[in-house]
């Protein structure tokens, strides 16, 4: 009787011990873990979603303030530390499906300023090339933007993409420093695309930002009629 009482309380203790390593793992890989909503309203259908995360864009106006942008379709991430340093790395099976060339923005990291490009943009150009808009801001709306030409000049080494429905693996991998900068790795189809770095301005007048989160979706200067897909959404680190 004695040694199985000895046994049942061995076993506790690992027990114990299991749950105890187990909370510390979920913690540490989850108490970051970054929900989806959608960016502002949309118009009635313009965002479905498919199971879990896939999702479906389609025009819709731009409900959100500030800007010249006239239509938005966009989800949008919970806040990131502008402060911790960490990698995320956004992926998904992406296909626009439009007779269009409008350009149009379908990835984004924000700070929720109004007017100026975010910090960083991912954009779908009329010659069906990659490459980034990026802006510093004053805070003052589109009065107060400063082009942030290193991100800007960056240079796109894939293939042209088709708006036909054809299908692409976009991953975008996010590097953060913890001191408000990060590096950014564009691939399409596995292959390098476009890379970049941004850093905050060293000019006073210049306003730093105080959190980030992810955007994805449709964001277009002009209303145009489109179909994007969005396959397997998936943020990891």
């Amino acid at each position: 009787m004695t040694t199985l009482d000895n046994k049942g309380k061995s076993m506790l203790k690992y027990l114990g011990l299991f749950v105890l390593i187990l909370s510390s793992f979920i913690l540490t890989n989850y108490s970051h873990a970054l929900s989806w909503e959608t960016s502002c309203t949309v118009d009635k259908g313009s965002i479905q979603r498919k199971g879990w995360s896939s999702y479906v864009f389609k025009t819709s106006k731009n409900h959100c303030r500030g800007g010249i942008f006239k239509q938005r379709s966009e989800i949008n991430t919970s806040n990131i530390s502008v402060t911790r340093k960490q990698t995320y790395v956004f992926s998904t099976i992406m296909a626009m499906n439009t007779k269009s060339a409008e350009p149009f923005l379908f990835f984004q990291i924000h700070d929720g300023r109004n007017g100026c490009s975010p910090p960083l943009s991912v954009r779908w150009g009329r010659n069906n090339r990659l490459s980034f808009d990026s802006d510093y801001t004053k805070g003052i709306g589109m009065a107060g933007c400063v082009q942030n030409v290193s991100l800007r000049r960056s240079g796109y080494t894939g293939p042209p993409l088709k708006r036909d429905g054809t299908k692409y693996p976009i991953k975008v991998v996010l590097a953060f420093d913890g001191n408000g900068s990060f590096n950014v790795d564009v691939s399409v189809k596995g292959n390098k695309a476009i890379s970049g770095k941004y850093a905050p301005s060293s000019n006073p007048e210049l306003v730093r930002s105080k959190q980030f989160y992810m955007k994805h979706g449709v964001y277009s200067q002009n209303v145009f009629a489109y179909e994007m897909t969005s396959e397997g959404v998936r943020v990891g680190r």
